[in-house]
């Protein structure tokens, strides 16, 4: 069987949040657009506490999607992630709930869940930038570590950005115009243009370059 992308995110810090049902609703609208254009295996959906779940078919979705929702992040919300790499399997197919999630299992879930585990170690530890990490199945597999290092400059690359930053990136990886992203912000387009040739250029070049790979 072909490998699959299980992703578990959980918001950083819910207990402190003043607000939790529009904090949760907003972080559902983000999930949501996020996944635009992307040919996900299931969509996101909420769980149970401050968890949501989806599923790609390939690794390279799993990395464009968990970009884009970093970018896309309401400000004063965070959310962290971990992709799992390896079997999704479903066990009960006449078993959906209302958003069409089925009971599943397999090595790509428990990846998924050791994944998460790490990034919020990592973030509580030296690295409190850290938002996102990857666990495949066969567990330590060389490619993990190249995948993490991506994950972690890219995660740091973003942590960086500034509040209107992370808004322009986020705007510019859902596709949307330069012209259009200067009127929303009430700047110049050349601010636009410059922002994606300079700070936001390392996240914005690695998260196309992903995409492409993905539909050689």
């Amino acid at each position: 069987m072909t490998p699959q992308c299980a992703l578990i995110a959980d918001i950083v810090g819910s207990r402190a949040l003043s607000d939790r049902p529009s904090a949760q609703r907003a972080l559902e609208a983000t999930l949501a657009r996020a996944a635009q254009g992307l040919d996900l295996l299931q969509e996101p959906g909420a769980t149970i506490g401050d968890e949501f779940q989806l599923a790609t078919r390939t690794l390279a979705d799993a990395l464009v999607y968990t970009a884009r929702v970093l970018l896309l992040v309401p400000d004063g919300l965070s959310l962290r992630f971990g992709i799992g790499e390896g079997q999704i399997l479903v066990l009960d197919a006449l078993g959906a709930d209302e958003h069409g999630h089925y009971l599943q299992d397999g090595s790509a879930w428990w990846a998924a869940r050791a994944a998460i585990d790490r990034a919020h170690a990592h973030q509580d530890g030296a690295s409190p930038f850290q938002r996102t990490w990857y666990a495949s199945d066969p567990e330590g597999a060389p490619a993990d570590a190249v995948v993490n290092a991506l994950l972690t400059l890219r995660d740091h690359a973003v942590w960086r950005l500034s509040a209107r930053q992370r808004r322009i990136a986020g705007a510019l990886a859902m596709g949307e115009s330069q012209v259009a992203i200067a009127r929303a912000e009430k700047i110049s387009q050349q601010a636009v243009s410059d922002f994606a040739r300079g700070a936001g250029a390392g996240v914005l070049q690695s998260t196309a370059l992903i995409q492409e790979a993905n539909h050689v």
